[in-house]
């Protein structure tokens, strides 16, 4: 039985980056995975009335920042100082206000407006992010994101990236070419890797 175990439904959503980082840190997982009609069942079962839900060992953590955390603290992947916590913090938050404007194409429902949030993404919301990240990336000539090894920072830009270039292509690094590599170098991880060709195929 693996001392690991996240439910949630069967596609990407929330759980992803969990699933990323546990894969990086090679370690094994049960991938508890539901359908939609069995949400009401389960909702019974987790502490918050929400997924996903990290089980390790008898204990049970909802929220997924708070998952991405935990885990960064379990498998190493933090840093090595309060700084180094603070800045990988600093990207997760990063990454969630770029899921915040691009959500906002999905929620519209006027479609005259789509266009215009679509062209705000690539031409401003995404190259900004991505000139930063890359600011932080080649401080002191730096292989990773924070510090010295790999961390939730650049696994969670990967997550949030992998997930952008299926819908958008790779057009969306044409303002950085450097961020595209670290993404690709992190695709190389041996453990990453694995997870991508047997993760299931699913739209989110």
């Amino acid at each position: 039985m693996s001392a690991y175990k996240i439910s949630y439904f069967n596609f990407m959503g929330l759980a992803e980056l969990a699933r990323i980082m546990l894969s990086a840190a090679d370690k094994e997982f049960e991938d508890d995975r539901f359908e939609k009609e069995e949400w009401p069942q389960r909702k019974l079962n987790t502490p918050s009335g929400q997924v996903p839900v990290l089980t390790h060992g008898d204990k049970q953590i909802p929220q997924s920042m708070a998952i991405a955390r935990y885990l960064a603290r379990d498998l190493d992947l933090y840093g090595k100082n309060n700084m180094e916590n603070t800045m990988c913090d600093v990207v997760l938050e990063c990454i969630n206000d770029v899921i915040k404007e691009t959500l906002k194409l999905f929620l519209e429902q006027d479609e005259t407006k789509k266009p215009d949030i679509e062209k705000n993404l690539m031409e401003v919301v995404y190259p900004r992010f991505l000139s930063h990240l890359e600011k932080m990336l080649k401080e002191d000539n730096k292989e990773w994101l924070v510090g010295d090894k790999l961390s939730v920072a650049d696994l969670a830009f990967f997550d949030l990236m992998n997930r952008l270039t299926a819908k958008k292509g790779d057009s969306i690094f044409d303002s950085s070419p450097t961020m595209k590599k670290h993404s690709e170098k992190i695709t190389s991880i041996a453990g990453v890797q694995k997870w991508l060709e047997r993760r299931p195929v699913t739209d989110m």
